[in-house]
């Protein structure tokens, strides 16, 4: 049986949590007190905009950047006051969530520059996009998520038992939720009976009573509800009956997650433990190295291949390469080996990385198709450990898979890593005789504007070494035409491209 463990360390810049199966490090969450989680928080807005050529509207929250509101994501029902009638779309969806607004009706015949209206951080934001938001309440607790504006009831597609399907209907049917309200029924709630569900039903309302409450004193923006932060949420996301232990490293924080786990599920209490000893939490579980493995672009598999991950503005894709595996003599043999070591791995990494969007996977050619089909199945089965949502295309006629994953939270690389300041984010840098040249060119184009008989040229040591050696004839070769003396002289704290003339 598999043992897994949820770690948690804290100090004071710094969140972080591993998610350890069998020593093997399966997730990783990082939270900084530099930056502020806004996905799930409920916020009262104002409409600040609306677009009508986009069918949405932005919202002023409070922040610096105003929220984005799409249409299909809009209720009338989270306005301060309702002046519209709304028609909607057939209630028997079967989805979970809210009916959409009708698409004949204009985002303008809906909202109003100046309006008040609840909403929620649906995701981050990104680059230079501001919070995606949604007026889809929604309250998640440990088994059941409620939507107060919705009378639909969703289960997680990943509890695929009819059976038990339909013993959660009735289970919840039975737990006192309000008629006028909807629910979904969250994977962890497999096998909890109406015990669990009353007191998670209370929890819930007693949270969106506390909610609308806020909403009748404050000023818009303002914000109602803070999604909990990254101890609590994981404690909530990710203690399920499968975890047989959470190990936190400070007190203030064990007993934190101690009420909390009183509060909504008693009898795993036993499995918290605060952790006591002197030598680092991560560095005792042999967290640490794991950790720095996220970021290299390169992951080596046991058999010899390698997987190669690099991340763009548009898509991630990741490359397949047999490397040194050469146990088969036959290529087609060798390439289905390499892709089905390759494929747990990549399975794991993209859930690891939190890699999101497109994400293109260049698997090694096979041309028999039912080798294909195995990839493709395990690549299915392996991604439904994932609990963000995603759809995985088959093979493309290029030999590509494709998969759309949910984007919610910040990447990890964007929170730990700045772009570098020689490659100014290209990640690469221009060659030691490339840069000389253009200092060559510089020279020459100050020369021309500036009549002197003698220059001082400031440049970076390895630059000016390049001057002095391979590039000196170049010098000389100026010094005669323009009738000048050209001094080289170095600064180690001058950038490697800069160039200053004194």
């Amino acid at each position: 049986m598999a043992n897994k463990e949820i770690l948690i360390s804290v100090d004071e810049k710094e969140k972080r949590v591993a998610v350890v199966e069998n020593g093997q490090l399966d997730e990783f969450f990082l939270e900084r007190a530099s930056y502020e989680h806004l996905a799930g928080n409920i916020y009262k807005g104002k409409v600040a905009q609306v677009v009508k050529g986009m069918e949405a509207a932005f919202i002023d929250i409070g922040l610096a950047k105003n929220g984005f509101l799409f249409i299909r994501e809009f209720l009338s029902e989270t306005l301060k006051n309702e002046e519209y009638s709304v028609e909607v779309t057939d209630t028997s969806n079967n989805t979970g969530r809210p009916n959409p607004i009708n698409r004949s009706v204009g985002i303008d015949n809906l909202l109003r520059k100046g309006q008040d209206i609840m909403v929620q951080v649906l995701k981050e934001p990104f680059g230079t996009k501001g919070c995606r938001l949604t007026s889809q309440i929604s309250l998640p607790g440990r088994f059941l998520v409620l939507m107060p504006y919705s009378k639909n009831i969703g289960i997680s597609k990943k509890i695929t038992n009819e059976k038990e399907r339909l013993r959660l209907r009735s289970t919840l049917k039975e737990s006192g939720l309000p008629k006028e309200m909807g629910c979904i029924i969250r994977t962890q709630a497999m096998g909890m009976g109406r015990r669990e569900f009353v007191r998670e039903i209370r929890y819930l309302l007693r949270l969106w009573r506390n909610i609308r409450a806020k909403m009748t004193r404050n000023k818009a923006p303002a914000l109602m509800h803070k999604e909990y932060d990254l101890v609590l949420r994981t404690t909530r996301d990710a203690f399920t009956d499968d975890i047989s232990q959470i190990a936190i490293d400070t007190r203030d924080d064990y007993r934190r997650v101690l009420n909390f786990v009183k509060t909504l599920a008693p009898h795993l209490t036993r499995r918290l433990r605060l952790y006591k000893e002197k030598m680092p939490l991560f560095e005792k579980y042999d967290v640490e190295k794991q950790i720095e493995e996220i970021f290299l672009h390169k992951v080596s598999l046991k058999k010899g291949g390698y997987i190669v991950i690099e991340r763009t503005e548009a898509l991630t894709s990741i490359d397949v390469n047999s490397g040194s595996f050469v146990k088969t003599g036959r290529l087609e043999e060798t390439a289905f080996l390499t892709n089905m070591e390759a494929v747990r791995e990549i399975a794991r990494q993209i859930k690891l990385r939190d890699l999101a969007g497109i994400i293109v996977i260049d698997f090694i050619d096979m041309e028999n198709i039912s080798h294909q089909k195995k990839v493709l199945q395990v690549l299915t089965k392996e991604m439904e450990k994932d609990k963000a949502r995603l759809t995985i295309y088959p093979f493309s006629p290029l030999g590509l898979i494709q998969i759309a994953r949910q984007r919610v939270r910040v990447n990890l690389e964007n929170i730990i890593f700045g772009d570098c300041l020689e490659c100014k984010g290209i990640g690469r840098v221009k060659s030691i005789q490339t840069i000389a040249i253009n200092a060559l060119r510089q020279i020459k184009v100050f020369l021309l504007a500036n009549k002197k008989r003698f220059i001082k040229v400031v440049v970076h040591p390895k630059i000016a070494l390049r001057l002095f050696n391979e590039d000196r004839m170049a010098i000389t070769n100026l010094e005669k035409r323009m009738w000048v003396k050209i001094a080289i002289v170095t600064d180690e704290h001058l950038g490697i491209e800069e160039v200053k003339f004194l």
